[in-house]
Parts: structure tokens; sequence; C-alpha cells
């Protein structure tokens, strides 16, 4: 159940850039959808750093609820861009996988009270209106089971974007004050965003062994009071 889909210009290029449309002159595709998981997304799943149900806010396309769901986690992904929702479950039918995708704003989310285990927040932070942060994390605390774990993969200040413009990057006193407010912080580490971003853009920037642009970011893990579902 949800309050519906966030709207208003803030959110409209996220609906435009799913649906095909190009985020700036020489920039194809959508920039964070790299076809599987973020990597150290991929890498705290690997570790066992996920656990019970499954909230993926901002979840796209859906490559880390599809990657769940392929594991056997129970996980909702939830997204304000209706062609990415779209893609999502087109993709969940595709590959057989039992994972549930919702149109909605997650900054509002309701009817899931201590539901989840697990919240995994994979570049949406920066993603979101600055306004629109405590809301934000008041609504997947909510969401929340006792214990929850939360994990939070964000651009850090340091990150370059094309052109120099680029999505509410953070500092990492900023982001543990912000979440902080909601959730017990644990730690947060330097880590790196993977972008589909073209060479001539950002010619000095760092790439992987794929060519795809690592930009820097912060991947912060938080949890919630109390003992965790014993399901979980």
């Amino acid at each position: 159940m949800v309050d519906g889909a966030c709207s208003g210009p803030e959110y409209s290029g996220f609906e435009a850039a799913y649906a095909g449309e190009a985020l700036r002159q020489g920039l194809e595709g959508v920039p964070w959808n790299i076809g599987e998981p973020q990597p150290p997304v991929a890498r705290l799943i690997e570790d066992g750093q996920v656990r019970g149900r499954v909230l993926d806010a901002g979840c796209g396309v859906g490559e880390t609820s599809l990657r769940l769901a392929e594991l056997g986690f129970d996980v909702l992904g939830v997204d304000s861009a209706p062609s990415a929702v779209r893609q999502a479950r087109e993709a969940a039918a595709e590959r057989k996988v039992p994972a549930h995708f919702e149109l909605a704003d997650v900054t509002r989310l309701s009817g899931y009270d201590g539901r989840f285990d697990t919240v995994i927040d994979s570049t949406l932070f920066h993603s979101l209106p600055v306004g629109s942060r405590e809301e934000y994390l008041a609504s997947i605390a909510r969401a929340a089971a006792p214990g929850a774990v939360l994990h939070v993969l964000v651009f850090a200040d340091t990150a370059r974007f094309p052109g120099g413009e680029g999505p509410n990057a953070v500092t990492e006193g900023e982001l543990r004050e912000a979440v902080g407010r909601f959730w017990t912080v644990d730690r947060v580490v330097p880590s790196r965003i993977t972008a589909l971003i073209p060479e001539k853009l950002v010619p000095d920037g760092e790439r992987d062994e794929h060519g795809r642009l690592l930009m820097d970011a912060f991947l912060l893990t938080a949890h919630l009071p109390g003992t965790p579902h014993p399901a979980s």
C-alpha cells in the first residue's frame, strides 16, 4: 500500500531518464543502471550483511531486488518512476523470480509498518531534495522492524560530475547527522558508485576493468534499536 508516486519537477527527470530521454547531451541511457547491483551492495549481499525481509528503496529497474530474489529473499522494490517500475516487473517476469515492485513515494510509505529487516538505499539518498531527507528517513524507519539494518550508498561531496552538475552529494558529517536522527549509525566508510558515463565527459576519471566510471561515495550502515525478528 502506498500514498502515490512522487511528483513535481525534482522527480520528473528520473522518469524521463528511465523512459529513454538523455539526462544531458552526450549521456545516453541511465548512468547508474549498470545491469547489476552496485558492486558495494553486491559485496554486502555476498558477505551476509542482508537478512530477512528487504526493502529496496528507490529500486530503479530492480537489479538489487532481482539479485536478492534469486537468492531467496523476500524483497520489495519501490520507486517513483513508472518506467523504472515497469522495467523491473518485466525483468522479474522474464527471469522468473518473485521480486515485487511498487510505484511509490518512498518518503510517504504506508501499510508496511515494522515489516522490513533490511533496508537498502543504493544511490537514492542523494537523488532526493534536501528538504525531503528527514521525511524519507522517518518513512523507512517506520517500515523497518525492531533491530533492522539500513545500508546507504550515496555520492560523496568529492564526486566529480560531468559539467560540474550532479545530485545532492553529502559530506560524511552531513550523512551521519541526517541518518542519526532516526537510526543508530554503526559506520560510514569510503566507497565508490559505478556509472556508465563516457570518457569524453569525464576524461581523467578512474574507471573499472569494464571502462565504467568510479565515483566517490560513502557506504553507511545503521540499525534500529530492538531485537531482530527470530525468522530474520
